[in-house]
């Protein structure tokens, strides 16, 4: 286990110690409104009545998985195709960042109106956001791949997919872990925030519901399982993404 990630699930256990402790101190000072901060009892309540429902979370996780996986597809066939036919590489670079700078939030409507209300725009908001850093990271691999291994694959006959096969993709494949892992962290909650607009189930429905019914302990545990949830899939993909290094000669440390 490296340093740093026994550094991260030091802070994690700290988090988790002094969070409830703090938690307490600001309810009996009375610095916040009780309404703000409700009863951790009743926050524990919520979340084991209502938010581990399947129906709530594991809908909402199985619509960001799904999003996340379209998303790498996508932003890896992209740089695929930008590093095969380096003729429409600026027209894809120019796309993702467009894609990438416009927020979330200002295409719901848009996404909505392509997709579909409910799952189908959870599912894409996920991909949308995904997708860049598998496109990114992805394409910057294969422009590095040294001019020597394309040598040897075409001095013995190899063609482009001998090269995608044999070089380009062994090479990219920790480049597109690590994009998994940067937007795993996201994906719970890009779900969750395209629920909460335009869906009636789901862990983003049932915060506006909450919302509206100003219950508190819920919107609580609604907030820290989508924080454990993301925090939980980066460190699941951290692990994917040593391991595939480890395996491919190509970890560092």
């Amino acid at each position: 286990m490296s340093r740093a990630r026994v550094h991260r699930l030091l802070g994690y256990g700290a988090v988790l110690v002094a969070l409830p402790v703090v938690w307490v101190l600001v309810r009996v000072s009375g610095a916040v409104p009780a309404l703000l901060v409700p009863d951790p009892a009743r926050v524990a309540e919520s979340l084991v009545a209502k938010v581990a429902d399947p129906s709530a979370l594991a809908l909402t996780v199985a619509r960001a998985v799904a999003g996340i996986g379209l998303g790498l597809v996508f932003g890896t066939a992209l740089a695929i195709a930008a590093h095969l036919l380096p003729m429409v590489e600026p027209l894809t670079r120019v796309a993702g960042m467009i894609m990438r700078c416009v927020p979330v939030l200002a295409l719901s409507p848009l996404i909505a109106t392509f997709f579909g209300y409910g799952g189908p725009a959870a599912v894409a908001t996920a991909a949308i956001m995904s997708f860049f850093p598998s496109f990114a990271l992805v394409g910057a691999a294969l422009w590095r791949i040294p001019p020597a291994l394309v040598d040897v694959v075409r001095v013995t006959g190899g063609g482009r997919g001998r090269l995608l096969w044999y070089v380009s993709l062994p090479v990219a494949l920790p480049e597109l872990v690590q994009a998994a892992k940067l937007t795993s962290c996201v994906g719970v909650l890009a779900a969750l925030t395209a629920e909460f607009l335009t869906a009636n189930d789901g862990l983003g429905a049932l915060l506006a519901r909450s919302q509206g019914l100003l219950d508190t302990p819920t919107v609580w545990a609604i907030l820290l399982t989508s924080l454990a949830s993301s925090l939980l899939a980066y460190e699941v993909m951290d692990l994917a993404e040593r391991r595939t290094r480890s395996l491919l000669s190509l970890h560092k440390n």
